[in-house]
């Protein structure tokens, strides 16, 4: 299909278009500024129509103006002069030339468009129809509050506010993770108001019934408007019902709450804050309601400490048996009886704990380490991914239980309850009671030889914390983040070294850092248009070399074990390879169908490795590119088998095995030499944004979108520990060179160092 934007061509769907350069229909130029083709119709309205269109093999949108009024003209410049300014992975990206006019053949008419990120997903309207209209949990809902949040802040950050939050303006893609869309209405804080309530044209209203606060339907939107939206849309999400079906003329008030029986009076108070009719009773900015929502969670928490989890533990256990005097053949087993009465009383409060938050996962009968073949394009057999069986994200799931103090009394539990069961050689008796193994599989999977414990917190950057990575000699850690800057930290006290600003100066965000193997360099990339590498000099923080990389986006950097070469992914699917020394591009490794989210280095210098968008894994030998110059190459092996995208690749030591982390929630372990699958992992934990391997060999961290640090044995597939590490998702996770330190990345804002030692430091 190529479809034709002139609005009065008789036909503009015309198949026969398909591979024409000039519409046969009216004459018009059917590849728009001589790269986009558009391929289908989007949406349309009396504002403008959305297209989807093909940018040399990369799909993106194509927003047409519809309308010639000045104002609405300059409604849609604005909106290209926004986005191309805000830089947020929740914010359609907008390249710098994305903003254009089209002059039609024939005519004096221009067309103005405009073409931006594709942000794939389902709006939040669609997506709860297609469940029934059943309502978010309200975990959900505060994550997703959160989310919504740090969009807006960085909206507001540059004097802006949306003035359309509602649920169609909402996209859930496919990694969990919301996107806010449609910035047509958006306003500059300090401007003059530009339309007011649009009634006059289908499409063309500046907020929606139901959702906009009163000063704005009076023509006086605030930034305070867009958090009434976001509570209006809430209110939504919680019921499943439209916030009007609410309405109560006689108090000018939603009644909403008995449709949410579920959700914590704490949080049904936030949302009423939210939606206060006066702007001055609503927060007054983005920290404060980060803050309200840290405390809601707080005394969520709390409150279902002492008020429903003792009741969920006790309603899932059998109903007692009438009593009968037992037959106490020793004393022996009377001292074992009081025994286990006594330990029960001591772990009760941490054992309900284990019980609610892994017994779902751990009591599988299933071993963790699935060993099934994974999914081929020309194979017909598919690996089944278990679904967990109880919501991902419980409240139960953020309070750890230490592993060293329960240990001991857990295994001698588990040691009287198998004295005291009756035994018969050779019947099925001989097995422990049920509750002792659902108590085993609770607790044994988690308990660990080592002290897992937060050692540090650093603070300090002002947007999410993208990259972690730490110097050879273990002395030192870097973090990037989406606010710019880079900064180096002393490892062992947390003090803040120096801070690069390369990036922020350019008004560029910080996508991927690495150090090279050798301790001298650190590299730097931007996915922001234009996308470039920076080498920076790690001692002094001077800033060496600037290499213009792909264009549209550089999205990961990585630095080869001889530190010789550089690779990078980017948005448009390909990897470049470049000499780190002289800053030359050598070649271009190229199969991938969308954004290249990691690449790793073989630890033998052997393999590159890269996962990315369209869910695969590939890998090439790099020594068949020895004295190449110019190369183009497709993978030597795709490894495919993940049903969602591929978040973050890592090698083991000795270059034999490969992990992969997906939005699918698994990481799956692969055989490099041969590209088989020998191993799945899943996650109760949501997408695993990163993956590392520890330098022995035997721990693989996953970091997750929940917040989460899941541990496992690598040799077993056993899982060892699960940190509840942060309070969102977790995008990079590293380990030091001497395995006793293991740094994370998040994107609250923060680099988290966990001490993997049982001895203090």
């Amino acid at each position: 299909m190529s479809y034709c934007i002139n609005p009065n061509c008789p036909k503009p769907s015309d198949p026969l278009n398909a591979n024409n350069r000039i519409c046969r229909q009216c004459g018009t130029e059917l590849l728009i500024a001589g790269r986009y083709r558009v391929t289908k119709l989007l949406g349309e309205g009396g504002f403008a129509k959305t297209y989807e269109v093909d940018d040399r093999g990369f799909a993106k949108v194509l927003k047409v103006l519809q309308l010639k009024e000045p104002k609405a003209i300059a409604l849609f410049k604005q909106e290209a002069n926004v986005l191309q300014k805000l830089r947020h992975p929740g914010i359609p990206r907008v390249e710098p030339q994305g903003y254009f006019t089209v002059k039609m053949r024939a005519s004096k008419m221009s067309i103005h468009c405009l073409v931006m990120q594709k942000i794939y997903g389902q709006n939040l309207e669609e997506w709860l129809g297609d469940r029934g209209n059943y309502p978010i949990t309200q975990e959900e809902a505060i994550d997703w509050l959160k989310q919504m949040t740090d969009i807006l802040q960085e909206v507001h950050r540059w004097q802006f506010f949306h003035r359309d939050i509602k649920p169609t303006n909402i996209m859930l893609q496919p990694n969990g993770q919301l996107a806010l869309i449609d910035f047509g209405s958006v306003r500059e804080v300090t401007g003059t108001y530009l339309a007011k309530m649009g009634v006059g044209h289908r499409g063309t209203v500046i907020a929606s019934k139901g959702y906009a606060p009163p000063e704005q339907e009076n023509g006086h939107p605030v930034p305070q408007s867009d958090f009434f939206a976001l509570g209006r849309t809430f209110v939504h999400l919680l019921t499943g019902k439209h916030p009007l079906e609410f309405y109560d003329p006689c108090t000018d008030t939603l009644q909403w709450r008995n449709s949410a029986p579920k959700i914590s009076p704490f949080l049904a108070d936030f949302i009423d804050y939210l939606i206060s009719r006066l702007p001055g009773n609503r927060p007054q900015n983005t920290h404060v309601i980060l803050q309200q929502l840290t405390e809601i969670e707080k005394n969520i928490t709390v409150k279902n400490n002492f008020l429903f989890y003792y009741p969920l533990l006790y309603q899932g256990l059998p109903k007692a048996k009438p009593w009968k005097k037992p037959n106490l053949k020793s004393k022996k087993l009377a001292v074992a009886t009081v025994l286990l009465i006594g330990i029960v009383g001591y772990l009760e409060v941490n054992i309900y704990k284990y019980i609610r938050a892994n017994l779902t996962e751990n009591n599988s009968t299933e071993s963790p380490l699935s060993t099934s073949p994974l999914p081929h394009k020309n194979d017909n057999k598919f690996e089944t991914i278990q679904p967990p069986q109880m919501p991902e994200k419980s409240l139960t799931d953020n309070r750890e239980v230490s592993p060293v103090k329960t240990a001991p009394l857990a295994r001698a539990m588990l040691n009287v309850t198998a004295a005291i069961s009756p035994q018969k050689p050779g019947s099925e008796s001989n097995k422990k009671p049920a509750i002792a193994k659902s108590i085993a599989s609770a607790i044994t999977p988690n308990l660990s030889d080592k002290n897992i414990s937060l050692y540090k917190t650093l603070s300090g950057h002002d947007q999410d914390v993208q990259s972690v990575a730490i110097t050879p000699d273990g002395t030192e850690i870097a973090s990037g983040s989406f606010d710019g800057t880079i900064k180096i930290w002393n490892l062992k006290t947390g003090e803040l070294m120096q801070t690069l600003t390369g990036h922020s100066d350019a008004g560029e965000i910080v996508s991927s850092i690495a150090i090279s193997p050798d301790g001298k360099i650190l590299v730097s990339s931007t996915n922001s248009y234009g996308g470039n590498i920076k080498i920076w000099d790690l001692s002094s923080g001077l800033l060496l070399a600037t290499l213009n990389a792909q264009q549209v986006g550089v999205s990961v950097v990585a630095i080869s074990p001889d530190s010789q070469f550089l690779a990078s992914g980017g948005y448009d699917g390909t990897i470049q390879l470049w000499n780190l020394a002289l800053g030359e591009e050598i070649g271009t490794f190229s199969g991938h169908l969308g954004r290249v989210f990691s690449v790793a280095f073989s630890p033998n210098g052997q393999v590159l490795a890269s996962g990315a968008e369209d869910g695969s894994v590939h890998l090439w030998n790099l020594n068949q590119i020895q004295g190449k110059v110019g190369f183009n190459l497709q993978p030597d092996r795709r490894l495919l088998g993940h049903i969602g995208i591929v978040h973050s690749v890592v090698f083991s030591p000795d270059s034999q095995r490969l992990a992969s982390g997906s939005a699918d929630k698994t990481i799956k372990l692969w055989q490099v030499e041969t590209g088989e699958a020998i191993a799945t992992l899943a996650s109760h934990s949501g997408s695993m944004l990163s993956v590392a391997i520890s330098p022995n060999g035997q721990i693989l961290a996953g970091g997750s979108l929940l917040g989460r640090i899941k541990l496992w044995n690598l040799d077993t597939g056993e899982v060892i520990d699960t940190l509840s590490a942060h309070s969102r998702w977790v995008e990079s996770v590293v380990f030091s060179p001497d395995g006793h330190i293991l740094a994370s990345g998040s994107s609250d804002r923060t680099v988290k160092i966990w001490d993997l030692e049982k001895s203090p430091r």
